[in-house]
């Protein structure tokens, strides 16, 4: 029994060897993510929702989540 446990940890560390002269163990691809910068956050003038600026609609110096909330801003104002 003690010779299989002997086998099986030696293939064990040729597996953990040969992976990480592959570059594909775990370290290596978490290092190796991009971290991107924080970005400013705004609020829907219409409901209130929260979300990043590059993602809303600028108009009238509001911005909004979506183009449904802005023609009914629109409509509001009319």
């Amino acid at each position: 029994m003690s010779k299989y446990l002997l086998l099986f940890g030696l293939a064990c560390v040729f597996w953990w060897l040969w992976r990480k002269s592959r570059g594909l163990s775990r370290d290596h691809s978490e290092s190796s993510t991009v971290e991107r910068d924080a970005e400013s956050m705004v609020q829907c003038a219409r409901c209130g929702v929260n979300q990043p600026i590059s993602e809303s609609i600028l108009a009238n110096g509001n911005y909004y989540c979506c183009a449904a909330h802005l023609r009914a801003a629109r409509s509001d104002d009319a």
